[in-house]
């Protein structure tokens, strides 16, 4: 039953949240750390850091993006907790999507 608490908000896997937000967490610190950046360029190939700087801005913006449809879809759906729904979904992306859609169908 929708916003009894059992389907209206759960969280993905600890694991998705490790492995995408490490991943921006290391995405941000080499497009922001010119020793970082070199330090690990010099063990592997990376692209500039002009292009790992547009891949962390496109990041943010299909992260905003995806919270403000994890919002408007909990909002139609009747969900209480679509706040919950966008916060989640700005931090970790698609698997709090893909939850939110298990949540509604439950």
């Amino acid at each position: 039953m929708k916003g009894d608490g059992v389907t209206d908000f759960s969280r993905p896997a600890a694991g998705w949240f490790v492995m995408l937000d490490g991943g921006i967490v290391a995405l941000s610190v080499l497009s922001a750390s010119d020793p970082a950046y070199g330090a690990v360029r010099r063990r592997l190939p990376l692209p500039p850091r002009s292009a790992l700087q547009g891949l962390l801005a496109a990041t943010a913006v299909i992260h905003l993006a995806e919270a403000a449809v994890a919002y408007r879809t909990a909002r139609r759906r009747g969900l209480p907790s679509a706040g919950r729904w966008a916060r989640q979904t700005l931090v970790v992306g698609f698997p709090s999507l893909l939850k939110l859609r298990k949540a509604d169908a439950g």
